[in-house]
């Protein structure tokens, strides 16, 4: 029997927007509506708070209209509760008592910004450290008790075994911290356990071998891990070189450059180095999530610990700190390790500067800020609970306004960030030329699994050029050299176009570039390691989409909405499928096979609906896909890998899909289902810096832009003004350069086929 599963008439579509609202939309303000059967429940919660043991009192919840009952809520601690607040945080439990959740959150950690008179601090760091590595969402909620508004409050992910398991693909076993200290910051243990080192927080110090000498220092989220935090602590300490092998070294960087760049010393950075999240990922390294970001842009005074009536420092302090804060510190070691080995110390003045330009100097910052502001400012004046009159919200964030608990200036973030960005602007570091990196070439354009490809790019003003490469989301980036010498694939020596051969796992490559000189280094995309370069790897038979969050979009033959996945035959053959296998699971490869009888004819689509049902009739995996994240693999009868996916959280109704069509990597689209993927490939996306079937850098850009399309036909893009005027049109395939010396600074927009992909900020 030949069955080659396609679209027909029991099945129904619906495309659904690529994006839509969520519970953390930072331009949607959330509305949730607490409902207690005590009308003394404030007191209750606050003798719960004193009591310290977590106890929570059950109410009636709502989120956005959706209801929940036996909820659980409490206080939560830190530095903002205080009995005689009438706005505390709060910490909300949906699975408290019954398994429940809204959008999959089962936790809900509400800030009151008592000490953020601006409302913007922890918001906006969020949002911008979204842009360079993996952190928890945030925006604002409008809070009702019993009733009556109780005020507006910022509303910021849980980091938990989820949020772990979700961003970097973590097993719920492995090893999680809190690194916060359970002691007070500035109240250090003075004795520290027989045969440990004193500590100083959660510094990635070694402190011993017994792993009691850790206790103080961090909190456990994991069943087990404390040697493990040992073991990478020590490394740190006896071989920085090797960091890389214990830490996913890139991810740490960025933070630290975030913390140092928005004067966040409420960090590892700054006296008591706490506040920020690390879990082992699947590959071994340990990973941070920065956390509590209300006290950035300067809010938190101290890189030591102070003595008793130390002043506050000035403004200027904060906008002169130094970027290479920590460097040959023991008690930093982190930051030692970074700054003490001079490819690394470039490459994080490389992430500040991009940081700084994408930002700052492109204006995004005091506009982003201004929108925030005008989203707020009708709950703010309805708020009479808030620490701070409406004026002084809305004037902290070009002026200083007293903080509320303590006294302290809370300075202006504009003024702050224009000193900070003029200071750094000024260090020879950042004065330094950087190299220039063009638009990548590979050869072959479509690599078969399991060969070869030639990378290459021309460079210019580099003494070293490394070109960083991994398979999957899962591994991690080997960097390799990248050479000018007409023995790798790079044409001519000193030519100065540097080319790499790497290998070509099952699904594709992912991969980026890294440029320096003496003085400066500069990555390709300039977010990497956080964003990269894909080629997809083709062979007879792919995985050519899938969907792991089928809501509404396509039903079997039985009207249920189940995931599945699209096989695509990209020869000119008829293709037997009879004994080959699909898992889910590398440690199971035969955990589902194909039944005798499947066939794929040329240039047709198969489907397989992973639903776990194998009693259905036609095509039914014995395994439905994870909307979390995991892998799929398509195996022959001898249990050669043929193709592979790894991919990470799914939305609902949203597909994964090869662009181009058959041979290209995996982007998040609208589905095709049982089609030709290239009408998906090119819708654009809402992420002005990769749209799916576009993605151009640098942005904010100088003289040259470079364009990349993941369709292999003439691409047509426009460069247009706000006004629609045109100022540059080009044609081309795979990636192009263009010259952007004869345009005027300022905001362009650009289109793909009369598409707007996205804006484009050009700074001189």
């Amino acid at each position: 029997m030949r069955i080659v599963l396609a679209l027909s008439f029991f099945f129904t579509i619906n495309v659904l927007q690529l994006f839509s609202q969520g519970f953390y939309d930072v331009d949607h303000v959330t509305t949730i509506e607490i409902t207690f059967e005590e009308d003394n429940w404030d007191q209750i919660l606050k003798d719960f708070y004193a009591a310290g043991d977590n106890e929570r009192l059950l109410a009636f919840v709502k989120i956005d209209g959706k209801a929940y009952d036996s909820v659980g809520v409490r206080y939560r601690g830190g530095g903002t509760f205080n009995p005689s607040n009438a706005k505390n945080p709060l910490n909300i439990k949906l699975d408290d008592v019954k398994n429940q959740h809204y959008e999959g959150y089962t936790a809900i950690k509400l800030s009151n910004g008592a000490k953020d008179p601006s409302m913007l601090r922890e918001v906006m760091t969020f949002e911008i450290a979204r842009k360079y590595m993996e952190a928890p969402y945030a925006n604002y909620t409008n809070v009702f008790v019993n009733g009556n508004y109780h005020g507006l409050y910022v509303n910021f992910e849980s980091i938990n075994s989820k949020f772990f398991s979700e961003r970097f693909q973590s097993s719920s076993s492995n090893a999680r911290f809190e690194c916060s200290p359970k002691y007070s910051w500035n109240s250090p243990p003075t004795v520290p356990p027989f045969g440990c080192t004193t500590g100083s927080g959660s510094v990635l110090e070694y402190l011993g071998n017994g792993i009691i000498c850790y206790f103080d220092h961090y909190q456990i989220q994991s069943s087990s891990g404390w040697n493990d935090l040992r073991d990478m602590a020590q490394v740190l300490k006896d071989d920085p070189a090797n960091a890389r092998q214990v830490l996913d070294l890139d991810r740490f960087i960025w933070m630290c450059a975030l913390n140092s760049l928005l004067a966040n010393l409420d960090s590892y950075l700054g006296a008591g180095s706490r506040n920020y999240y690390m879990g082992k990922a699947d590959n071994g390294r340990f990973v941070p999530i920065p956390d509590d970001m209300n006290e950035s842009f300067g809010r938190f005074p101290w890189t030591e610990i102070p003595q008793p009536g130390d002043p506050q420092p000035p403004l200027s302090f904060y906008a002169q700190l130094d970027p290479f804060l920590g460097a040959g510190n023991d008690k930093k070691p982190l930051l030692k390790a970074i700054f003490g080995n001079p490819v690394w110390k470039r490459m994080y003045t490389a992430h500040l500067r991009t940081m700084i330009a994408e930002i700052f100097t492109s204006g995004w910052f005091e506009q982003r800020a201004e929108e925030l502001q005008n989203l707020i400012s009708g709950p703010l004046l309805s708020d009479s609970n808030h620490f701070y009159t409406y004026g002084e919200t809305m004037q902290n964030l070009n002026n200083t306004v007293v903080d509320f608990y303590n006294g302290e200036d809370a300075y202006g973030l504009i003024p702050l960030m224009d000193g900070r960005i003029q200071y750094l602007s000024g260090l020879p570091e950042f004065q330094a030329q950087q190299p220039g990196i063009g638009a990548y070439a590979a050869s072959p354009a479509i690599p078969q699994p399991g060969t070869q490809v030639t990378i290459t790019a021309p460079v210019s003003n580099a003494s070293q050029v490394m070109l960083g490469y991994r398979n999957n989301i899962k591994e991690m980036f080997d960097l390799v050299p990248m050479f000018d010498d007409g023995a790798h694939g790079d044409g001519a020596a000193g030519d100065g176009v540097y080319g790499a051969f790497v290998p070509v796992g099952a699904g594709g490559i992912q991969f980026y570039m890294y440029a320096e000189n003496a003085l400066a280094g500069r990555f390709s995309p300039e977010r990497a390691e956080f964003e990269y370069h894909q080629i997809g790897a083709a062979g007879d038979v792919v995985i050519n989409e899938f969907m792991a969050a089928n809501q509404s979009t396509v039903t079997d033959q039985n009207g249920e909405y189940d995931d599945w996945i699209e096989f695509y035959n990209n020869t000119n053959s008829t293709i037997n499928l009879s004994g080959w296998y699909l898992t889910d699971n590398p440690q199971n490869l035969t955990k589902w096979q194909f039944p005798n009888g499947v066939f794929i004819a040329p240039g047709e689509y198969l489907i397989v609906w992973a639903d776990g049902d194998t009693s259905q009739a036609g095509l039914h995996a014995s395994f439905s896909l994870s909307a979390a994240g995991e892998v799929i693999v398509l195996l022959s009868p001898n249990l050669t890998i043929v193709d592979q996916i790894v991919f990470g959280p799914q939305q609902p109704d949203i597909s994964m899909a090869r662009c181009p069509n058959g041979t290209g990597s995996f982007l998040q689209a609208p589905p095709t289902f049982a089609a030709d993927n290239t009408p998906a490939c090119l819708t654009v996306g809402t992420d002005e810096m990769a749209g799916p079937s576009l993605h151009f850098y640098p942005n904010p850009a100088n003289d040259f832009l470079i364009l990349q399309s993941s369709i292999l036909d003439k691409t047509r893009v426009r460069i247009q003004s706000v006004l629609g005027q045109t100022h540059l049109e080009a044609a081309f395939s795979g990636s192009t350069e263009l010259d952007l010396s004869r345009l005027a600074p300022g905001l362009y927009f650009i289109q793909i086929e009369g598409k707007t992909a996205g804006k484009l900020m050009i700074v001189r």
